[in-house]
């Protein structure tokens, strides 16, 4: 993960896409850099208030700012803009294609601060910028493991060596469902709570399979049998079975596993001779789509089997008891 990332990288990189045309302070571009992934609108700034003001930030003016500004005069505009770059402030962009105030350019010039401009909406801008920073400077690590997407289900297996983690995910592929990584995991979380996983190989997808060696599971199972990047849904463990411990049976707690400090929805798969640990991943895979969407199996056979004891107990209750008869 990089502590910093030069303007000029980022205006290499996003000038098409994010369509940024550079305005102003061409000559800070390859000095001025940003090292979080957030960016700022410094609405309350160009009002005097700099309370908290995130600076360090890329400074996103639209319609509002721009509009506020154009009700000023210019000696009070040329005033906001020398107090705000007193700050180092990385660069600031312009959206909607609006006129930028040519105050605001003197004093990117004077600066050195890299002034940008660009035709998209301001929520469209921040919606593709975001993500790009996100993958820069979002916390990550490698984690031992294989990452298949199952159902659209972002499935984690992990396990100890020898488990039989690459057999599992080899039998979902063939099973119509597609790889994204073997043996190591690249993981980066990003907002929206979200854990993405990827391939660490860049030039493809291959498998090690003990007795047959490495394979490309491209090129054996076709282009789609494989994805490059994908959220992580669920965790699933691969253990050995031990005959006197006690396994879930119902379903009713939700375990969770903790990777970069989001708890994913963890399921715990018991591994002995002649069970077919790829069909139990399948369905835990499905019943995690069913309980998205609001169907939790085992809470809703428990309160039916609640629902009818309580009823059988109220029938009880009512029926007549009419003791012995006499003679």
């Amino acid at each position: 993960m990089p502590q910093k990332i030069l303007i000029s990288r980022l205006f290499s990189q996003l000038e098409y896409d994010l369509r940024l045309n550079l305005v102003a302070g061409k000559n800070g571009i390859d000095k001025k850099h940003i090292n979080v992934s957030e960016v700022n609108r410094p609405g309350l700034s160009l009002c005097g208030y700099y309370e908290g003001f995130a600076y360090d930030r890329i400074q996103v003016m639209g319609a509002g700012e721009i509009g506020y500004l154009e009700t000023l005069n210019s000696e009070e505009r040329r005033a906001i803009f020398q107090k705000m770059l007193s700050y180092d402030i990385p660069c600031f962009v312009v959206t909607r294609g609006l006129t930028v105030p040519q105050e605001l350019i003197e004093a990117c010039e004077r600066t050195a601060t890299p002034l940008f401009s660009t035709a998209l909406e301001t929520p469209a801008f921040v919606a593709r910028l975001v993500p790009r920073l996100e993958d820069e400077f979002g916390p990550s690590m490698l984690m031992s493991g294989n990452f298949v997407e199952a159902f659209g289900i972002g499935v984690m297996i992990l396990g100890e060596s020898g488990i039989g983690k690459s057999e599992c995910a080899l039998e979902l592929i063939r099973r119509g469902h597609r790889l994204i990584a073997d043996d190591v995991v690249y993981l980066k979380r990003v907002t929206g709570h979200r854990v993405l996983g990827s391939n660490v190989y860049p030039f493809g997808h291959y498998m090690e399979v003990r007795g047959v060696g490495v394979i490309d599971v491209s090129a054996l199972f076709g282009i789609t049998s494989v994805r490059a990047r994908k959220t992580i849904d669920m965790v699933v463990t691969l253990e050995r079975w031990e005959e006197d411990k006690d396994y879930e049976r119902l379903g009713l707690e939700d375990k969770t596993y903790n990777i970069l400090g989001e708890e994913l929805p963890h399921v715990i798969i018991p591994v002995q001779p002649g069970r077919n640990t790829s069909i139990t991943v399948e369905v835990a895979a499905m019943n995690l789509r069913a309980k998205k969407m609001g169907h939790h199996s085992a809470k809703e056979l428990n309160e039916s089997l609640m629902r009818s004891m309580r009823q059988d107990s109220d029938v009880q209750e009512r029926e007549p008891n009419y003791g012995e008869l006499d003679d």
